[in-house]
């Protein structure tokens, strides 16, 4: 059984505000790079327009991005090749098609869930899209390092992902110096 460990700690940046901050560590003891950490159970987030993954290299970069519900992703090809972008989404499949270096297609995500993108005709492309419902969202640095500034106080579903399949999901109370051990099951 597989775990994610999770660092938090609270630094109280007001009496009303405080930046949350931690490090994501999987069951062997990596960094967990790329995890996505974001808080439910306040605001709803904001869509935004500028979220790109690119396709360079035969990559998708960057590899994961987290976006609010209601953004629209770009996907440019700045490859010297053909590439197509589809995916299963909220049990539908999307496919913008073949398109060539210069050209970009867009998608938007108008409801909370992972993404996993893929190219038709390089399958070693993978990358991921996490669509949260929250403003409060981040993704890990490559050491597993996190921050997610100016989170009103109150009571909070923290959830991380990681594309191992571990998982976390904990209730957290955002406004006091706390560090918190948090481990969760392989999905």
């Amino acid at each position: 059984m597989k775990h994610l460990l999770v660092l938090l700690s609270f630094l109280t940046a007001s009496a009303a505000f405080s930046d949350v901050s931690g490090k994501v560590t999987l069951a062997n003891g990596k960094a967990a790079r790329l995890a996505v950490v974001f808080l439910e159970g306040g605001a709803k987030g904001t869509p935004i327009r500028n979220a790109m993954i690119d396709q360079r290299g035969k990559k998708f970069v960057p590899h994961v991005i987290a976006v609010p519900v209601g953004s629209t992703v770009q996907f440019p090809n700045n490859d010297a090749m053909f590439h197509n972008v589809f995916a299963e989404y909220n049990a539908k499949r999307f496919d913008l098609g073949m398109y060539p270096r210069g050209a970009s297609r867009s998608q938007t995500f108008p409801k909370p869930g992972l993404v996993a993108l893929f190219c038709s005709v390089h399958s070693e492309m993978s990358a991921f899209v996490m669509v949260v419902d929250t403003p409060y969202y981040t993704v890990a640095d490559s050491t597993g390092h996190f921050d997610i500034k100016n989170v009103p106080a109150g009571t909070y579903k923290l959830k991380v992902w990681h594309e191992s399949g571990e998982l976390t999901l904990q209730t957290v109370t955002v406004g006091e110096k706390t560090t918190l051990d948090l481990h969760t099951k392989r999905s």
